[in-house]
């Protein structure tokens, strides 16, 4: 059975906000318990954090879905990749693999009918 284009913009709608409202609570939540940066390495992990956020906030609005969900793709996949090199199992991490998927799908599905960067 063939999904309708209506079912299609719904599920992509749907994958945006869920995708892009987890990034921007999982870039927010560390921002709100952590101190202001005094050395590069924590001014490194701010904006580590904004960019997912930022990423997050584009996505949910549908604004440069490429480029966000390739950014969000490769914020989380990163320490998975770097993981995998270093010897930790594929599965290891299934959350973070999980989380890396569904970017992924979000970039391959793009913005749908209901996005600000439409057109």
């Amino acid at each position: 059975m063939a999904a309708s284009k209506n079912r299609i913009d719904w599920a992509l709608l749907s994958l945006r906000l869920a995708v892009g409202g987890m990034a921007f609570l999982s870039g927010l939540q560390p921002l709100l318990h952590s101190a202001l940066p005094a050395s590069l390495p924590q001014a490194g992990y701010w904006l580590l954090h904004l960019a997912e956020m930022l990423c997050g906030v584009f996505m949910i609005l549908g604004l440069w879905m490429a480029v966000a969900s390739a950014g969000l793709t490769l914020i989380i996949g990163w320490p998975l990749v770097t993981g995998w090199l270093h010897g930790a199992p594929l599965l290891g991490n299934l959350h973070g693999l999980f989380l890396l998927l569904v970017a992924g799908a979000s970039a391959l599905g793009g913005a749908g009918k209901w996005a600000l960067g439409r057109g």
